[in-house]
């Protein structure tokens, strides 16, 4: 079982943007100023200054949103500067960095990379505009194409490329449009979800209820298809697609239960104590107020772990599974493995359990029968 040493692996959480999308359920907030921003620079230094003693050389950092692009040129190059102060890196680090075509310019993104990211993910969501527009994506949809000619020409290591689909009154065709599109500019990765209406958003608000229909299963195929064809890539998670070789190492490693930390406003993560969580909103945050710890028992930990790691491909080894969690995952959940098994779910076979692919179709239930 992995030991309380050091963490290797950090997400910072940037809560500023331009504008917050109406799926939107993540601490963002619209309109900040320069002040702000510096004030919240002030504060993030602190905190990551204390983190820094509990990691050794670090294997991922990831910073999301928010939208990280959405901070200045000069205050972009305060934070990578602060994260090269605090931490240091294994030569191999994947330094992931989200961006908005909107606020992401050349000269930023020569900041990141000086700054050691080699990894962007841009929020693409949508090429149409009515599906942009039913989901409240801002921006326009043309930076894409601007954005992906200065990443290519700055020799950025990985690109990534988020979708969203399953939008209400989205038809098949048009998703096939947009995974074609956005094929059509090679990225290294996709992340293609399918829509979730989380409560207190907008959609929610307006009473917008996902999909569970026959078209929802052949967008996702069609995601296979297009993106393997046209791409190279293989799916290996339920919503993640890759290149062999760019695959997010961040979160294969937080899917098979490697501890991490993270820092900002409402960011949470996992330690030998158990969850944390940073206060949700950014004044209390600013105040210092402590994290909220969710204490969480060794058994419930090993089965939180086991669904995470059943949302790839490759599922489990059972040598691997025991050295991670110190549990083997038949005693720990004999009776609802063999009952996903002969669901056809989950398959398993020489010691290594892993879901089918229409056990990845149905990867909330196999969490749920699993927690």
């Amino acid at each position: 079982m992995v030991s309380a040493s050091v963490i290797s692996d950090i997400y910072v959480h940037l809560p500023f943007c331009a504008h917050k999308c109406d799926y939107c359920a993540f601490l963002s907030i619209e309109g900040s100023d320069r002040s702000l921003r510096g004030r919240f620079l002030d504060r993030l230094e602190c905190e990551l200054e204390m983190l820094s003693g509990r990691c050794g050389a670090l294997a991922t950092i990831y910073l999301g949103g928010g939208t990280p692009t959405h901070f200045a040129p000069g205050e972009l190059l305060r934070l990578m500067t602060m994260i090269g102060r605090h931490f240091s890196r294994r030569d191999d680090c994947e330094f992931t960095c989200e961006g908005n075509p909107r606020s992401l310019t050349r000269d930023k993104i020569e900041i990141l990379l000086g700054g050691g990211v080699n990894r962007i993910s841009i929020g693409v969501q949508s090429f149409s505009e009515d599906t942009r527009r039913a989901i409240g994506r801002g921006g326009d949809v043309h930076r894409v194409y601007e954005v992906f000619d200065d990443l290519r020409q700055c020799k950025v290591r990985s690109i990534n490329c988020d979708l969203i689909f399953a939008v209400p009154r989205q038809t098949v065709e048009s998703a096939t449009a947009d995974l074609r599109r956005l094929s059509d500019l090679g990225p290294d990765h996709v992340s293609a979800y399918s829509l979730i209406v989380e409560p207190g958003t907008p959609l929610a608000d307006r009473g917008v209820c996902e999909r569970d229909d026959d078209g929802l299963v052949a967008m996702w195929e069609a995601a296979d298809s297009i993106l393997a064809a046209n791409c190279g890539m293989q799916r290996y998670e339920v919503s993640n697609h890759a290149r062999p070789g760019h695959e997010c190492r961040h979160n294969c490693r937080i899917w098979k239960g490697h501890r991490f930390l993270a820092a900002g406003p409402s960011a949470c993560w996992f330690d030998e104590a158990g969850r944390w969580q940073n206060p949700p909103g950014l004044d209390a945050w600013f105040d210092g107020e402590a994290p909220q710890l969710d204490s969480v028992s060794p058994p419930a930990r090993a089965a939180e772990i086991l669904a995470t790691g059943l949302r790839t491909t490759a599922g489990w080894q059972r040598p691997e599974y025991r050295q991670r969690t110190g549990y083997d995952f038949f005693e720990l959940r004999s009776p609802q493995l063999e009952a996903l098994i002969a669901d056809g779910l989950l398959e398993h076979n020489d010691d290594h359990l892993r879901p089918t692919r229409r056990g990845l179709l149905f990867a909330n239930h196999i969490a749920r029968e699993l927690l």
